[in-house]
């Protein structure tokens, strides 16, 4: 008798670190999900946005022949800067464009070959308009064709081509992520519902045996699930909010404000209605379920 008197003590004190690690787990889990969603969000919601900016910040180079004059240079100069094309123009002498190279080689290779092999270069940064893969290949005909100042015109078509790609293939996986991690939750939150009421099942009968509805039964249950959704809401959107402001720190203006308050609400609100709608279904379940499924 004393050696199970004992015992009591010990199993509620390994069935209390079980419920609190299930419920734990769960929160956890409800916050990555949050998270993962709301990242999501940001990513589809500016795909177009993302994909224009890193478009419109991607130089193309133009190449100067040697053989013309400085005269003929400048009135090409002139030209390109009055271009409805041209949001951004910077000319890089041979000289510079030597000296910037030597900068990133950590030696001088022009002592090396004996001669600068480069060339005076402009840096062109396109207008929004003309930011697309088929209006630079008509300005690289263009420039081509018309300008006898021009060498060579560079750009990065594998960019331009896959920007938008990449950010939607970025968004599946994040999506997926959070499918895989949604499913797992929604698993521990009707474990953690199950050692909740396996715990109460003793306060569950003689409730139901003085006549009380499912409702007024599983009211205890659904606010702690409410609690668990707003914990783990709060931790979601201190997470996002703090990769938001990393990312922008990194490159400014990826995301604009007018999609992100609304993504947080967003992640707030459905965080708590999945953890809710799952531990009501839960709550349901095992108050409908046999002493022997609820409690082995």
């Amino acid at each position: 008798m004393e050696q199970t008197e004992n015992q009591k003590p010990q199993t509620n004190k390994y069935y209390r670190r079980k419920l609190l690690m299930a419920y734990f787990t769960s929160t956890v889990c409800i916050a990555l999900v949050l998270y993962l969603a709301g990242l999501f969000f940001m990513l589809l919601f500016n795909t177009q946005h993302i994909s224009d900016m890193f478009r419109s910040n991607i130089k193309m180079t133009v190449t100067l022949n040697d053989s013309r004059s400085l005269a003929e240079i400048d009135q090409f100069r002139k030209m390109l800067d009055k271009s409805d094309y041209v949001r951004e123009s910077k000319y890089i002498s041979k000289d510079e464009a030597a000296k910037e190279l030597t900068k990133e080689l950590g030696e001088d290779f022009v002592e090396i070959l004996g001669e600068n092999p480069l060339y005076s270069q402009i840096e062109i940064k396109l207008t929004d308009q003309y930011s697309n893969i088929d209006s630079i290949k008509s300005i690289e005909k263009r420039l081509k064709e018309n300008n006898k100042a021009v060498d060579e015109v560079y750009y990065p078509k594998d960019v331009w081509n896959n920007a938008t790609t990449v950010i939607t293939k970025v968004a599946t996986i994040v999506l997926t992520l959070a499918l895989i991690l949604l499913m797992i939750t929604i698993i521990l939150i009707a474990n953690s519902i199950r050692l909740q009421m396996s715990g109460d099942r003793f306060d569950i009968r003689t409730a139901k045996l003085i006549g009380a509805s499912d409702w007024h039964i599983s009211k205890p249950y659904l606010k702690r699930a409410l609690i668990q959704s707003t914990i783990a809401a709060f931790l979601a959107v201190i997470g996002l909010t703090l990769t938001i402001s990393f990312i922008e720190k990194i490159i400014n203006g990826v995301f604009p404000i007018s999609a992100f308050y609304p993504t947080l609400a967003t992640m707030f609100v459905t965080g708590i209605a999945v953890t809710l709608a799952a531990a009501f279904i839960s709550v349901r379940k095992y108050l409908n379920a046999t002493e022997e499924d609820l409690y082995y």
